[in-house]
C-alpha cells in the first residue's frame, strides 16, 4: 500500500522571461502569481498516522542554505526575478539587482516544468533525510495563475 498527501503552497509574485521562446511574448519581462502543490508518498504511516508532517516547512532542525523550506520558497519566489543561468541578458538583471532594482534568482533552465524540477532536487534530500528515508517528495507541480502548469514526477519505488 501507499499513502500519499499533497501540500499547497501560494503566494508568491514572480517575475520571469523565457528568453529563447523567439517566437512568444514569453521571451519578455512577465510576472506571475505562482503556487506549488508538492505530492508526498510513504508504503508505512508515522506514529501520527500520517505520511509527512507539515510543520516540516518551518522545522529549523532541516534547512536550506540556512533557512526552512518556508522562508526558502519565500526567498527564491516572493518577489523575485527568476531567470535561467543561461539567460544572455543575465549580467543586465545582476546590475539591476546591484542597484537594488529587483531580487534575482537563477535556475539552471527556466520555465514551469524547470522550477519544478529544481524545487523537487532541493526539497526530495532534505524530506527523506527528515524522515529517515521513509517519505519522498515524488512529484511538484508549478502553477502560473492557475491556468498553466509544469511539472516533474519521479517514479515512486521504495
Amino acid at each position: 500500500m501507499i499513502y500519499r498527501v499533497e501540500k499547497y503552497l501560494d503566494g508568491f509574485s514572480t517575475c520571469f522571461r523565457q528568453w529563447n521562446a523567439e517566437h512568444s511574448h514569453c521571451r519578455f519581462l512577465h510576472g506571475y502569481a505562482i503556487s506549488f502543490r508538492l505530492h508526498f508518498a510513504a508504503k508505512s504511516l508515522d506514529q501520527h498516522n500520517w505520511v509527512w508532517d507539515f510543520g516540516w516547512l518551518k522545522d529549523k532542525n532541516h534547512t536550506i542554505d540556512g533557512m526552512t523550506a518556508k522562508e526558502w520558497f519565500h526567498y527564491m519566489f516572493d518577489h523575485t526575478v527568476v531567470l535561467s543561468q543561461k539567460d544572455p541578458a543575465l549580467e543586465t538583471f545582476k546590475a539591476l539587482e546591484q542597484q537594488g532594482l529587483l531580487q534575482l534568482r537563477t535556475l539552471p533552465y527556466f520555465s514551469c516544468e524547470g522550477i519544478a524540477e529544481f524545487v523537487l532536487n532541493t526539497l526530495n534530500p532534505l524530506v527523506q533525510q527528515h524522515s529517515d528515508n521513509r517519505v519522498t517528495l515524488f512529484r511538484v507541480d508549478v502553477m502560473e495563475n492557475n491556468k498553466n502548469l509544469g511539472a516533474v514526477e519521479v517514479d515512486y519505488a521504495h
